[in-house]
């Protein structure tokens, strides 16, 4: 009979040292819980384990207070792992026995992972369920941003612009253009230039959002300063951009619009 397990990715949260430390202390008494319903004699005792890698550089504990050191000390905090496991998972490459895992990855979302096993169904739901309202508390405002509706502004307000400018290029350049439809020529093929600028550029825009509004952050008090002051310049500035190019898209539009109907 195979093991139960349950897992689910995480999304849009922030977590700092106090928080980390309600997790530690969370999967210790789960480890503990278990240890207590073990034999003396037993071989199949439960360890906890941490993962830190920060600066380009890893490193494995038994013990939160040395990770909550080089988790203050670093520049740039990569990835935590804290995990419950059971020495018959460790021997079984986790194929039997007990595990629950809680993976935070700032650099790639699809790392960012809680996942519970065993044999027992209940034990399984009850830490599953336990670990997901203590991440359901760190739950951030990205979400605001990290949605399919910014990727359509994004992408709307973009070939705007790019249609605005193909046509002030080809109103531009038609008049030094000696051959039929020099107009639609000179715009088609801005329009055709733009379109293939634009696929570097909202790739860069997109680098830039994911940049200041992560999937999860990690938090440290006296180094978050300069992260929010940074995330409220370019949320403003994406805002009034934002404004400022439909603003400028409609009246050009309706400017060149009406121009050839005068005529």
């Amino acid at each position: 009979m195979g093991n139960f397990l349950r897992d689910e990715y995480i999304r849009n949260v922030t977590f700092d040292e106090d928080a980390l430390q309600v997790v530690s202390e969370y999967f210790l008494e789960r480890a503990s819980q278990l240890n207590a319903t073990q034999p003396p004699e037993s071989k199949d005792h439960v360890f906890v384990t941490y993962i830190i890698r920060f600066d380009n550089k890893g490193y494995r504990f038994t013990s939160f207070g040395d990770v909550r050191k080089f988790y203050l000390q670093a520049k740039e905090v990569e990835r935590l792992i804290v995990s419950l496991e059971s020495a018959e998972s460790l021997r079984s490459n986790r194929l039997f026995g007990t595990y629950l895992e809680l993976r935070l990855d700032s650099r790639d979302m699809n790392n960012c992972v809680l996942v519970a096993s065993g044999d027992d169904r209940n034990w399984v739901e009850s830490v599953f369920s336990g670990v997901t309202e203590l991440i359901q508390k760190q739950t951030n405002k990205n979400r605001f941003i990290r949605n399919a509706w910014t990727h359509f502004l994004v992408q709307i307000v973009g070939v705007s612009l790019g249609f605005v400018l193909s046509l002030w290029a080809g109103i531009k350049a038609a008049p030094h253009l000696a051959f039929e439809n020099a107009f639609v020529v000179s715009f088609l093929f801005a329009f055709l230039v733009f379109s293939n600028v634009w696929t570097y550029l909202n790739e860069r825009i997109h680098f830039v959002l994911n940049r200041y509004f992560p999937n999860l952050r990690f938090s440290r008090k006296g180094k978050d300063t300069l992260h929010w002051l940074l995330q409220t310049i370019v949320g403003g500035v994406v805002l009034a951009l934002t404004i400022f190019l439909l603003d400028q898209t409609f009246s050009s539009v309706g400017r060149i619009v009406g121009g050839f109907v005068a005529k």
